[in-house]
């Protein structure tokens, strides 16, 4: 039995975590390689994420017997500790797809919270009130979406899932390059913020990769977490695990939520977390040349990358070459399309008419194929079809020994914003609200935004196929598209499909406030010579080549013998851990 994860492709058993500690803490301190990881690959069980401490603590779930959706909440909430600014289980939202081996089936997990009570346009249309704050912040949802995933599919305790994240958080982390970069870029937020300070500044300054940090309140309250479930484990388990989703939505937790909240003038408000609760929802689905491909619903944006699909399945793209111009315009085409339907059709399906049917068709694909010439280029605005800054993110994918999968990507946006006393870091994902009168992501209280986290799946015969997700907002189906493409059109491994070349097009209002549109086609520089550039931009594009963006992770599975090949982003501290 050994694991393999780890920058690079390296790999090594497991070993005592403080031992690991201190070997990573000389690792992050140089910056980060470019070199691509060695191809993975496993037949027990996979986790691939973000970040390889995070993966490493699922695969210790799994082999100590835990399902893929133990071993996801154990990922999750070391993400929480090693890349916070990212991703929390207690401060952000979730979307994850689940297979279960038993049935076949595909279930969406919306673990998305809502605006707060006191939430208006009217106050979001003020650029200085809807300045950095808490009152940008949603009713974390992951918590809860987390309890009943595991009371759902689960196996183990939370005493066994969260203990990896508490040893993190205890013990202290080596501050990577990428979490050093945020720390920069958000100091002035930071030192706001006293208690937010304490952690993430060292002397008013930030952390340097190499530090290492302590989360000791986030370490705390897991343990209260924790001990709120073994308390009420007489109850049965799935009675103890509900314990632990009111003690925070119900009890304490949330109060400090909303007393921070109060005293810092946000928008929440007691019954905000008191009413609420997850729930499973069905996904999005598509065929693609033989293959199932899943994603999940409205207020997700996964809708998105499967109407690009269902253009694109009208050429053959096995004989166009990847990287030629007319290959990267017909795809940025096909993707404006789709991000046109999202702007005007997208948003929480509780407060607007969704023509889903109608969108997801193959009568209407064929319609919006019609609508692309391989000549020129389209700029916004872009009407829908039908006749009637980067924000933080994480991706990770598991596989487990008895089958079952997921697909996971969680979000609290691009924010250090604490809780006093409870470590918890706040999501910034209100701004993704749009104020416009009309829109159908329109802020609303109790309205869920439309959430940019969208992961996805694919399955042939009825067996899992893929599980792949991206980071970066509006650039995450975009990623995804060509992320699936790379290995169904182009052959491609997963390790080659994560470190391609990556083209991105900005030609609809962005997510974030205040949705501007770039109308810009932006291409990773050194992957794409200068002839490509020049033409597209003779079809009208505005090309601009610019530094790495967004991350990819995948797990691609042999439906044949079974064998699980991972695939995770060379230029950050993702890996891929498996057995």
């Amino acid at each position: 039995m050994s694991t393999h994860t780890g920058r690079a492709g390296s790999a090594f058993p497991p070993v005592p975590l403080a031992l690991l500690l201190l070997a990573l803490v000389a690792l992050f301190t140089a910056p980060p390689l470019s070199w691509a990881k060695a191809p993975v690959s496993g037949t027990h069980g996979m986790v691939v994420a973000n970040h390889y401490l995070a993966a490493e603590a699922g695969l210790r779930i799994l082999q100590k017997g835990g399902t893929a959706a133990d071993a996801a909440v154990a990922t999750a909430a070391v993400l929480g500790v090693v890349e916070p600014w990212f991703s929390n289980i207690l401060g952000g939202g979730t979307w994850a797809l689940y297979y279960e081996k038993k049935t076949g089936s595909v279930k969406a997990l919306d673990g998305v919270g809502p605006a707060p009570t006191h939430a208006t346009a009217e106050f979001f249309r003020n650029p200085d009130l809807s300045a950095y704050g808490i009152h940008q912040a949603n009713v974390p949802g992951a918590w809860d979406g987390w309890i009943q995933l595991l009371k759902e599919y689960g196996r183990l305790s939370l005493k066994d899932i969260l203990a990896p994240a508490i040893e993190l958080a205890e013990n202290g982390v080596p501050v990577s390059p990428d979490f050093a970069e945020w720390n920069e870029r958000l100091k002035v937020e930071i030192a706001s913020m006293p208690d937010t300070a304490a952690i993430y500044l060292k002397d008013g300054k930030p952390h340097k990769a190499g530090d290492v940090i302590y989360q000791k309140d986030m370490a705390k309250t897991y343990r209260e977490l924790v001990e709120i479930e073994q308390k009420n484990l007489g109850k049965g388990r799935k009675a103890a695990l509900q314990a632990a989703s009111d003690h925070y939505y119900r009890g304490p937790i949330a109060r400090k939520i909303v007393d921070f909240s109060k005293k810092q003038g946000g928008l929440f408000d007691l019954k905000d977390f008191e009413s609420f609760h997850v729930e499973f929802v069905a996904p999005v689905r598509v065929t693609y040349r033989g293959y199932e491909v899943y994603a999940c619903p409205p207020n997700s944006q996964g809708i998105t990358q499967v109407l690009a699909l269902n253009i694109l399945e009208g050429y053959d793209l096995k004989k166009m070459k990847r990287n030629d111009p007319e290959t990267i315009h017909l795809l940025s085409e096909a993707q404006k399309l789709a991000f046109a339907d999202r702007f005007q059709y997208i948003g929480d399906p509780k407060f607007v008419k969704i023509p889903l049917d109608k969108l997801l068709s193959k009568e209407y694909a064929a319609a919006q194929r019609k609508r692309i010439d391989m000549n020129k280029a389209m700029e916004w605005p872009i009407p829908g079809g039908i006749d009637t800054r980067d924000l933080g993110t994480t991706t990770f994918h598991i596989m487990d020994p008895e089958g079952n999968a997921m697909a996971v990507t969680t979000s609290q946006g691009s924010n250090f914003l604490v809780i006093p006393g409870t470590g918890i870091n706040m999501n910034n994902r209100m701004p993704m609200f749009n104020t416009d009168e009309g829109n159908p992501n329109l802020v609303r209280p109790g309205k869920k935004v439309r959430h940019t986290s969208n992961p996805s799946m694919a399955l042939k015969d009825g067996k899992v196929f893929m599980l792949w997700g991206a980071t970066g907002n509006d650039r995450q189906p975009q990623t995804q598209l060509w992320g699936l493409l790379n290995i169904v059109e182009w052959g491609m491994s997963p390790q080659e499909s994560v470190d391609a070349g990556r083209v991105i097009i900005n030609t609809f209002p962005l997510a974030r406030h205040p949705h501007p549109v770039p109308n810009t086609l932006e291409m990773e520089p050194r992957k794409f010579p200068a002839q490509v550039v020049e033409a597209l931009k003779a079809k009208g594009h505005k090309a601009v080549t610019r530094g790495t963006f967004g991350t990819m992770n995948m797990i691609m599975v042999d439906t044949r013998t079974g064998l699980m090949i991972g695939g995770a982003e060379s230029i950050s501290s993702a890996g891929v851990a498996t057995w």
